[in-house]
């Protein structure tokens, strides 16, 4: 789910993830220099992939998320230095909020 979308709504998420992938001044590949580690991750790309239309049903997408955390966390141990909390992803997508993740609403 890391082929983002740079047009239409949802827009702003592609950008920040290309943004992020390719400023330097972001980036090191030294994960003992890190303050935060970036999950690229298009909450778009889930919903145009897995859901079901006119179902009402995210349970697959959860599951989906839920998948791509573990994954991660057991994959990197930097993960385990603080519980995955110094570890974000970016969804600017209106169902990022059925995902368990604190949303803002203006």
């Amino acid at each position: 789910m890391h082929s983002p979308f740079f047009t239409g709504l949802y827009a702003s998420e592609g950008w920040f993830m290309k943004q992020m992938e390719a400023n330097k001044r972001f980036l090191t590949r030294d994960p003992n220099k890190a303050h935060l580690f970036y999950l690229p991750f298009s909450s778009r790309m889930l919903e145009e992939t897995l859901y079901v239309q006119n179902s009402h049903n995210h349970k697959n997408l959860v599951q989906y998320l839920h998948n791509y955390v573990e994954m991660i966390a057991g994959k990197y141990t930097f993960w385990n230095r603080t519980g995955g909390a110094d570890h974000f992803l970016v969804g600017c997508h209106d169902w990022v909020c059925l995902f368990g993740f604190n949303c803002c609403h203006y």
